[in-house]
């Protein structure tokens, strides 16, 4: 398991002692998922956080109509944390591997015990909950734009997405109808 991407990016978040360091590379596993895998089920306890080394993977949940809503998608290099893992609450998300995903991972209770012992490990946190955050109040910018607009952010921030994602799962992250994505995808 190469555990070095990973650790690089959770240093550019804070400083951490080479204690904590060997201590977190020891608890870390190296998990894979074929496509179409669903990791977590809504209702579900979310119990780990996963650094996505190669893959994609996404947020969707049903409507009451039974209607499928993509709410996220992350790729190779991001860190999937959630609110509901780290705070023990069901998950209201499905997440699913798009693509077969090569992930490393960390029990949010060995988290929890890591905090517990490295006084560092706080801030870390911190710095994941405000990523978190952050990319909640991403989403909701780009959800606020115009149509037109949301797909060429889109197209534009993640070209990667249009390749590896079926246009139906776009639209629907986009809160448009698979028609008019068609439509705007066409016309660029």
């Amino acid at each position: 398991m190469n555990t070095e991407k990973l650790i690089k990016f959770i240093t550019e978040h804070g400083d951490l002692s080479p204690e904590l360091i060997t201590e977190l590379e020891g608890r870390l596993k190296e998990e894979y998922y074929k496509t179409h895998q669903i990791i977590h089920a809504a209702g579900q306890q979310e119990n780990r956080i996963y650094f996505i080394e190669k893959g994609l993977i996404r947020n969707y949940y049903y409507d009451h109509h039974g209607n499928e809503h993509t709410v996220r998608f992350w790729e190779a290099n991001d860190i999937l944390f959630s609110y509901q893992g780290y705070y023990a609450v069901p998950s209201y998300f499905y997440t699913e591997i798009i693509d077969a995903s090569t992930l490393i991972t960390l029990s949010y209770a060995s988290l929890r015990e890591l905090d517990i012992k490295y006084p560092e490990t706080t801030g870390l946190i911190k710095n994941m909950l405000l990523r978190y955050q952050q990319e909640e109040y991403e989403i909701q910018k780009l959800i606020a734009l115009p149509p037109e607009e949301r797909y060429i952010t889109l197209r534009t921030k993640s070209p990667n997405l249009f390749k590896k994602v079926p246009a139906r799962i776009i639209a629907s992250y986009l809160h448009l109808t698979r028609e008019t994505l068609t439509r705007y995808i066409s016309r660029n």
